[in-house]
């Protein structure tokens, strides 16, 4: 039997807040890292994690209003670089050995093609360490853009066939309409396909990734078969990432493939 390898992607609107510039949750930051420690403990699941930018990334590429300069370009791989070490320090906190792996120095464009090396992020996974990524700059055949931490979830999925693949947001699935509006009911089981067919909601505060519905149809791009799983849920939930790292039941929507 094969090692289980969850993938979670953790929302930038869940470890920052995405109206505020350069703000951090930071109790959210450390009850994240102390469940993730919890579960790399007791469920022995070999794990990488995926950060988004929330209010560092995003918040530089909009005030610089696009990637046109070569001080946009370094500004938002400084910051990012800066919010995944924040990051990674809570998870050596809790003697987690994550592993800081820059997006932009494995990660390229060629050819309009994501080409991401997995052989640095699988040899750290064989050796019990937990792989950290996150949406960065990446480099293309003409000017850098963007590679958001979604697309790279979705990709490693593809290519190291995990049992999970996990997102953990600022709310607690996908709805039948914008979960602001009165009424609106959360989905407990969909198709990549009917997510096509409505209305998810608009980012809120600063996004340059294009949103929730887009980055789940990045899902159609790559061939996931073998997934046992795919779940959207709260990851501002307390117990929500143990559980569902662990395989225990959380309140989210799950997707079919």
């Amino acid at each position: 039997m094969g090692i289980t390898i969850n993938i979670v992607k953790i929302g930038g609107s869940v470890i920052t807040d995405k109206s505020k510039p350069f703000s951090l949750r930071h109790d959210v930051i450390k009850n994240i890292a102390r469940e993730i420690g919890l579960a790399y403990n007791k469920c022995k699941s070999r794990i990488v994690l995926i950060h988004g930018g929330g209010s560092f990334g995003h918040y530089v590429v909009d005030e610089h209003g696009g990637l046109d300069t070569m001080e946009s370009i370094l500004q938002t791989i400084w910051y990012m670089r800066e919010l995944n070490m924040i990051f990674t320090d809570y998870l050596h906190y809790y003697n987690i050995p994550g592993v800081p792996m820059d997006t932009h120095s494995i990660a390229f464009i060629d050819n309009g093609k994501l080409e991401i090396n997995i052989k640095p992020i699988r040899k750290a996974i064989n050796n019990n360490f937990i792989p950290i990524l996150y949406g960065d700059i990446v480099f293309t055949d003409d000017i850098p853009t963007i590679l958001s931490g979604d697309e790279i979830a979705w990709y490693l999925a593809k290519e190291l066939r995990p049992s999970r693949l996990l997102f953990a947001t600022s709310v607690r699935g996908i709805y039948d309409r914008d979960p602001s509006i009165e009424g609106a009911k959360l989905l407990n089981l969909i198709s990549l396909k009917e997510i096509k067919d409505i209305d998810i909601g608009k980012s809120h505060g600063y996004d340059v990734t294009g949103g929730m519905k887009k980055k789940l149809l990045l899902g159609t791009l790559y061939a996931c078969e073998g997934i046992l799983e795919v779940i959207v849920f709260s990851g501002l939930e307390k117990g929500n990432i143990f559980k569902a790292i662990c395989g225990y039941s959380v309140e989210g929507t799950r997707i079919m493939l």
